[in-house]
């Protein structure tokens, strides 16, 4: 009890000591708050030391504008699986003497069944719809682009699987309206779709569309982008052409 009775005298010295100091210092403040010019600004300085700024991106009327980079993509995707499933893109009508030719006959009808879509689905956009794009000569090419890589890709999965290519068609489809963040942000998704989200061809026709469309930025990048698909889904096109102009037999066409 001795020894506790000491150490509790040291201690009321130190806190004596330091309620002298803090009254020291605040005395020192005191001063120093006296000498300030209060007003209504510095009250607000206090109040709230930070500002924020909100700035719009862009400007989109309403939610179906919104969505159009979405919907456009998902409906050229779609014509171009049901054209695959109406026409016959590997018989010749006589024996192909190259590959090449063979490949131009039948892209002769596949691109300009996808330069047409794209064309209507521009003009009913704008004409009847009432879309109005920021880029109209950008938006219209874009599309173009869109509508001619979601043909040689489909008609790709089709020519080297057949009927199973149709299926990989639609399941890859499905796949990219979670993960081509045309509905919400990518960062939204599962981990899944977030980790294929760079691989989709939906997810630049979705981007390139947004810009052209609303956002009024650069779509250089995504156009890019699917311009390489359309060239990689092509050669693979030719190479199955290539492939097959090996097996067929010149005996089996009447006109050769």
């Amino acid at each position: 009890m001795a020894d506790g009775s000491a150490k509790l005298g040291d201690g009321l010295t130190k806190v004596k000591d330091g309620n002298a100091t803090l009254a020291d210092k605040l005395g020192q403040a005191n001063n120093k708050v006296n000498k300030i010019n209060s007003n209504k600004l510095t009250y607000n300085q206090l109040a709230t030391p930070a500002s924020t700024k909100h700035v719009e991106k862009d400007k989109v009327p309403n939610n179906g504008t919104a969505m159009a980079p979405y919907m456009l993509s998902v409906a050229l995707f779609v014509g171009a699986v049901a054209f695959n499933l109406m026409f016959d893109l590997v018989t010749p009508l006589k024996y192909p003497k190259k590959a090449i030719s063979w490949w131009a006959s039948k892209m002769s009808v596949l691109y300009p069944f996808a330069f047409l879509q794209a064309a209507i689905m521009y003009f009913v956009s704008i004409s009847m719809i009432g879309i109005k794009p920021v880029h109209y000569v950008a938006t219209f090419w874009v599309l173009i682009l869109v509508s001619f890589t979601f043909i040689n890709v489909v008609t790709s999965l089709n020519l080297w699987f057949g009927k199973v290519g149709s299926f990989l068609a639609m399941i890859l489809m499905v796949i990219q309206l979670g993960g081509s963040a045309g509905t919400y942000p990518i960062q939204l998704s599962n981990g899944f779709f977030e980790a294929i989200h760079p691989y989709l061809p939906m997810t630049y026709s979705v981007n390139a569309l947004r810009e052209t469309l609303m956002i009024g930025g650069s779509a250089k990048s995504d156009v890019m982008v699917m311009f390489g698909i359309f060239v990689a889904f092509t050669l693979i096109m030719i190479g199955f052409y290539m492939f097959k102009q090996l097996k067929i037999k010149k005996i089996n066409y009447k006109h050769s």
